[in-house]
């Protein structure tokens, strides 16, 4: 009989025990629920603010400036020329001074012109005073030389054959000068700039050309004072 009692007893208390363990593991079950992630809320928290903070960024926005239009600044041209050397560098000041060439002598430098017109040495004095006239002459110096004097030169002529031609022309004013520009009151040492080194040279006189024709120029305190072209026959 004690052995049921105690029997009875333990299967008491087992069942006790499982009801006990069951309701705690109810409990548990119940007090162990998953407490909801902070994610939802604040996905909800942040849906909420969203459209506030676009209206803030919407109110927030700067009004814009019309924008101005820039000029185009001129593009920079490269001088054509170079600038003065500066610094170290001097600038070459010296300059070679050479004097102008020689000129020279030819067979058209004895050919006297005179208003566009040419007179030649030994030329008949017909044509020739068909350019210039003949109402200056002087008279005849001999049978057969005779003297035309204008306003700037003589004329002197010969007669050969019945024919009267030029043998010498005399240049006496400034009015008239040679075909290269030397004329009376020039300076006689620029000859040699016109027609180079004369066949002959005195204290008095240039002498260019040679044989039966000549072309000289008479000078005095380094002033040409007279020029004649020559014909010797």
């Amino acid at each position: 009989m004690k052995k049921l009692i105690t029997a009875f007893l333990i299967i008491m208390i087992l069942t006790a025990a499982c009801s006990c363990s069951e309701t705690a593991e109810k409990k548990v079950e119940t007090t162990a629920k998953p407490i909801p992630t902070t994610s939802t809320a604040t996905e909800k928290a942040t849906e909420t603010t969203q459209p506030e903070t676009k209206k803030e960024k919407e109110t927030k926005k700067p009004t814009e400036k019309p924008t101005e239009k820039k000029e185009k600044k001129p593009k920079k041209t490269k001088p054509t020329t170079m600038p003065p050397t500066q610094g170290k560098t001097r600038p070459n000041t010296h300059v070679a001074v050479t004097a102008p060439p020689k000129g020279s002598f030819s067979s058209s430098d004895f050919i006297f012109t005179f208003k566009k017109k040419e007179i030649k040495l030994n030329q008949k004095t017909e044509s020739v005073f068909k350019l210039i006239g003949d109402d200056n002459a002087i008279g005849e110096l001999s049978k057969k030389r005779t003297e035309y004097e204008y306003d700037d030169f003589i004329l002197t002529t010969y007669k050969e054959d019945d024919e009267e031609r030029i043998d010498l022309i005399e240049i006496i004013g400034d009015g008239a000068s040679t075909s290269k520009g030397a004329k009376i009151g020039m300076f006689a040492t620029r000859l040699k700039r016109l027609y180079g080194d004369p066949n002959k040279l005195t204290e008095t006189k240039y002498v260019y050309g040679s044989g039966d024709k000549t072309l000289t120029f008479a000078y005095e305190n380094n002033i040409v004072t007279d020029i004649t072209y020559k014909y010797s026959h």
